[in-house]
Parts: C-alpha cells; structure tokens; sequence
C-alpha cells in the first residue's frame, strides 16, 4: 500500500481501495479521482485541466490503456507486481516512477484497476512539483514506453505467464474431475460442420487404425473421423467433468469409438498401450505445460506413428474468448514447432489456415471484447468465412498468417 505524506489522499478511503483490489483480483488499484465517483474538492479548474491533459498525453505517448489516473501514488499492489518492479530494476526517483510502474505491470500482464477517491488539498510540509520535476517527468516517458515495448516482446514469447496474469482467465486444472469454463462456447461452435469437416479432412489422410483424440470436447472431431475413418479405433479422452457425460452420449452410436473420462498422463500410467496416431484439436492451449504434453504424446504414439495438432494461431488475436476458454497462449510457427520437435518428433507439415477468419476474430474479441460465442455467431462463421478461408487456402496453400496452425509430425 502506498500514499502521499503530503495530505493529498486520506487513510480512511485504504478499506475501500483494499476491498476494490480482492474483489477485481487485480494486479494494482489505483484510487483515482478522475474516475466516475472521483473527486478533488479544492483544486483549480487550471490545475485540474493540466493534470487530465498531463494524464492523457503521457498514457498516449508510453501506450497505456484503460487507465485515467496514472501519476498517482495512492496505491494497492499485488506483491508479484513489487516483485516485477524490483526485478526489473526500475528507477525509483523522480515524478516518472508512478506512471513507468503502471505502465510495466499492465503490459507483463497485471490488470490495472481504480477506485474513486477524494483529492484533498496539500496540507503538509512536502514541497509541491517544481518546474525541474515536470520536465523530468517528461524525459522519462521515452525511456517508459521503450521499456514497455521490450516487456510485451517478452509477454509475447510467454503467453502463458502473460495470460496466467490476468483475472479474466478461466484455466481448469488437469485432472478427470475438472470444468470446461467455456462450454456454451464449446456446444455452439460444434454446430459448425463446415469448420470441423475441414479439420477431419486435413487430418485424416495422415491417422492410422489406432487413434487416440486427446481433450476431445462433447465428440464433434472424434465422430468426424469416425465417419471418414470407418476402420479405424479411436479412443476420445476428456477429462472436463461437465464435458465427458455429452461426449459418451454422443459418440455412443459410433462402434469404433472408445470414450474414456481421464488425461494423457493418467492414460500413460493406467494402460500403457500405444498408438498408430496422436490428434490435439484445440487442446494444446488449454495445456499450461504443452512440452510435457508432447513428451506424453511421444510416449503413447507407437515408432512410425503420426501426431496431429490443430491450435489458435498468432499472440496479436488473444481477447476475451481465448480467457474464457482457458487458452494459455495462441501459437505463431516457430512456437508450435519448437515444442512438437522438441519431444521428439519429425516435422512433416506446418501451415497456418483459415486467412479469412483473422479479421472477425480480432474485431468480436479484441476490439468489441465479446465475452461469448453465440449459435448465431457460429452459423454465420461457418456459413461464410470458412468458405471463403478454404477458397484462399487452395490459391494460397500455405498462407503467412492464419486464425489457426495445423502440424502434421511423425515419430522416428
């Protein structure tokens, strides 16, 4: 907790500042008087002004976001956020300070909260801003906004400390009794056969006779290779608790389809089988340690089998879906092979697909922020950008970017 000893912020508004903190699980609350509720009862409207348009321009010029009273000291901080601060070695002297912390906790991830307090006027010996200070004040948001950069660079490679950051993500442990955070989601995209059609059909040709479909949701993909794979065995595992009981029903009509309540690594320990080829699709995300996961992956696909991973594409794309669903990152190239050869496995194909869905995606989750996927949403999505992803992907066979990543691998 932190406060001026100038008199400007009064000690008896700490409990409400405390209980807006827990309440929003943030990483810093800031007792704000410029937000709704807030007020400064006896400063100037001149003064005033400055300080709004100081605010502003110096949230513009370091790119911080959301936050309307970022020069002030009356604080809650999360002990991880002091921790990044020291960490980071930032400079702890001059007017700057208060602005460079907020702006270094918000892009390593920490939300950033305020509570509406009462300004009140100066009423201790602490000397006021001289003109020194405000100039200081100014040089040292260059350096800010240069080391908010380099913070996200770092956030981009670990988008899966970056997103465990935020109160927003819904991540489910790995066990055979968790919960799915987002399964409406999760029912109404199963009502797109065109998408998932897609996906089978990109995967099929590369699946054995022995399948196993790891995180494998209510059945959508698992009854899809059911369909185009007759022959073959597939095993669907899901350990989700509010996903298992939909997925037995729906896969019950499929004889070649063995539904099973538990994870990989439980599946490793209990009934050490192999085989012929491994399918993730849209599971890996969900995976705070994904190496690990390959490395289970590699355990239980037999020598010459095939492993096939479908996983949300490109870090600029992550919003509110990708925190609903419990997403701890979305994969660029390097990323994704990194951790599929780094278990073992030979590369076989890497490509990014579905072009057309990169733009509705950004706009309905990271500029509207919608916090779900509706049917409605989900028929439109599949009715017209999968058509038209699939159109681009046949002139465009391996496109730059993507909504999503396919890797089709082997084991030696």
């Amino acid at each position: 907790m932190t406060l001026d000893p100038d008199g400007h912020h009064d000690a008896r508004q700490i409990t409400d500042l405390v209980r807006s903190f827990v309440s929003h699980r943030s990483g810093v609350t800031i007792g704000s008087r410029w937000v709704r509720g807030g007020s400064s009862p006896g400063t100037s409207a001149l003064r005033s002004l400055v300080s709004r348009t100081a605010n502003v321009l110096a949230r513009h010029i370091i790119r911080l976001h959301g936050v309307h009273d970022a020069t002030t000291s009356f604080r809650v901080i999360n002990p991880e956020v002091a921790q990044l601060w020291i960490d980071r070695q930032l400079p702890t002297d001059g007017y700057g300070y208060f602005t460079t912390t907020i702006a270094v906790a918000q892009a390593a991830g920490f939300s950033i909260t305020e509570c509406p307090i009462a300004f009140r006027p100066r009423y201790a010996g602490v000397r006021s801003l001289s003109f020194s200070d405000i100039t200081a004040f100014w040089r040292s948001l260059h350096t800010t906004r240069e080391l908010v950069a380099e913070v996200r660079a770092e956030s981009r490679r670990d988008q899966a400390t970056w997103a465990s950051r935020s109160p927003r993500m819904q991540a489910q442990s790995a066990s055979s009794n968790s919960q799915f955070g987002a399964a409406e989601e999760l029912e109404n995209l199963a009502q797109a056969n065109r998408f998932f059609g897609w996906i089978a059909d990109e995967l099929a040709p590369h699946l054995g006779h022995r399948i196993l479909e790891v995180g494998a949701g209510i059945g959508t993909i698992a009854i899809k290779m059911a369909e185009r794979k007759p022959a073959s065995q597939i095993t669907a595992i899901e350990p989700a608790a509010n996903l298992f009981d939909e997925l037995k029903s729906a896969t019950a009509r499929h004889r070649n389809v063995t539904a099973l309540q538990l994870t990989s690594q439980e599946l490793v320990a209990g009934r050490p089988q192999q085989f012929d080829s491994i399918v993730y699709v849209n599971v890996l995300e969900h995976i705070l340690d994904d190496a690990a996961e390959m490395r289970t992956a590699f355990d239980l696909v037999a020598p010459g089998g095939s492993l096939g991973v479908f996983v949300p594409a490109m870090s600029q794309l992550y919003g509110s879906l990708d925190y609903k669903s419990g997403h701890h990152r979305r994969y660029d190239k390097t990323q994704l092979h990194d951790v599929i050869a780094g278990a073992g496995f030979e590369i076989v194909e890497l490509r990014y697909i579905e072009i057309a869905g990169v733009l509705p995606y950004w706009l309905m989750y990271r500029v509207l922020n919608r916090q779900s996927l509706s049917s409605m949403s989900s028929g439109v999505f599949d009715r017209v950008v999968v058509p038209v992803s699939k159109t681009a992907q046949r002139l465009v066979p391996n496109p730059p970017f993507g909504k999503n990543l396919l890797a089709i691998a082997r084991r030696r």
